[in-house]
């Protein structure tokens, strides 16, 4: 059905309009909720605030929407904001119209102007998120693993399991830990009221079937924990691994004991886990280790001087001149930069003068963030990239580094 686009708005919600968005996702994902009883459900406290959603409206009738959380995420040793996507989703009926090109449309200048620096989404396709500037920049490896395979790691220091209410201070040091030598790392005490920890921890282990510890070391100090869903499949239970966050070493393998103390109870081991860490450490015998590297969030560079700005610098001086060849969405973003960088300090200026490297949004998105490497972008078979001069500084600014986003989203 083609729609009158002249009678459609594009805002933000209010309360009003949160019921149309839980019907939208019931729709679109097949997310089930009673409308239809006696009384309206109780309001969540812990639920996302109305005006971080968007949604285009012809009337009072909402065709499309997409929640904008906001967050802060580590960067290079920095802290920066980031827009997290989620929720996105159009009405059968309004498919076609351009919704979700209108959102976008007002969603990323508003973003630069609050100080966004990135935007990070999970895509239902790579090639549709393209068009507003998103390319991938984190990948996880799909694991599974026969849990008996596990034995090798022998348990040691001690479990304690989480439960919804409880202090959540160990969580918070292990995590926070964990993100620091991480691009994309989500700072889950930015939300006030300590709401994300609160969301984290909401499950009750004995009706959800997830499952949370904290593994202590011998001298009783936290140093991870492990969070985990028992699922079903083919009639075996198996361990879907949620998250594992560590602080080192030891604690990593203390984590991983638990897993040696239910391999009787469970057939699998299942885990998106971060890249960075081989799986083929985990056991003696590796043909039993299935590993396949999925290409699973995007991100958007929303503010490119800031970006620049924030980037790792290398040891030494230099400077070099980098051009953004266009952003429809952020006309700002558009232009060269002379990033000059030395003693502790970087700083970004624009200039007309020849670019020593010239990349679209999608490239710069990868190249900024660490996800590939200067040299691994200059072989792929997309033309986003032209390389004038100064390339051994360039190499030096343009390294690959860890990456995980520790949102779902």
């Amino acid at each position: 059905m083609t729609k009158n686009k002249n009678n459609m708005e594009t805002r933000k919600f209010n309360a009003e309009d949160m019921g149309q968005l839980w019907k939208l996702h019931s729709v679109v994902y097949n997310f089930r909720r009673n409308f239809n009883g006696d009384k309206p459900p109780e309001p969540d406290p812990l639920a996302n605030p109305p005006e971080w959603s968007w949604g285009v409206f012809e009337g009072k009738k909402l065709l499309a929407g997409m929640t904008e959380l906001e967050y802060l995420m580590t960067f290079d040793g920095h802290k920066a904001k980031m827009s997290g996507i989620s929720g996105v989703g159009t009405l059968p009926e309004s498919r076609h119209a351009g919704c979700v090109r209108r959102i976008f449309e007002k969603l990323l200048p508003e973003a630069y102007e609050k100080g966004v620096v990135f935007s990070n989404l999970t895509p239902f396709s790579h090639e549709f998120y393209r068009k507003f500037g998103y390319e991938t920049a984190c990948a996880r490896n799909q694991l599974s693993l026969n849990a008996k395979d596990f034995v090798v790691i022998k348990p040691k220091g001690e479990f304690v399991q989480v439960f919804p209410g409880d202090d959540t201070s160990a969580l918070a040091k292990i995590h926070s830990s964990y993100i620091t030598g991480l691009n994309h790392g989500i700072s889950r005490d930015y939300w006030p009221d300590n709401r994300a920890w609160k969301i984290y921890i909401r499950d009750d282990p004995y009706t959800t079937g997830n499952f949370l510890y904290v593994w202590r070391d011998e001298k009783g100090r936290a140093r991870s924990y492990i969070k985990y869903q028992d699922v079903t499949e083919e009639g075996a239970h198996n361990m879907s691994v949620w998250e594992l966050v560590y602080m080192d070493k030891d604690a990593l393998y203390g984590a991983l004991g638990i897993v040696a103390g239910l391999a009787a109870q469970f057939k699998k081991v299942k885990w998106m886990m971060p890249t960075f860490i081989d799986p083929f450490d985990f056991v003696g015998d590796s043909w039993s280790v299935g590993s396949t590297l999925t290409p699973r969030d995007m991100t958007r560079v929303v503010n490119v001087a800031e970006a620049l700005c924030l980037m790792r610098r290398p040891e030494g001086e230099g400077a070099y001149i980098a051009e953004l060849a266009d952003d429809p969405h952020v006309p700002a973003n558009k232009g060269k930069y002379r990033v000059e960088f030395g003693a502790g300090i970087t700083q970004v200026k624009r200039t007309a003068k020849k670019a020593d490297i010239t990349c679209d949004l999608l490239t710069l998105a990868q190249l900024v963030t660490g996800y590939r490497s200067l040299e691994n972008a200059m072989i792929t078979r997309k033309n986003g990239l032209v390389v004038n001069g100064n390339l051994e500084t360039l190499k030096r600014v343009f390294t690959a580094r860890p990456q995980h986003v520790t949102e779902y989203f």
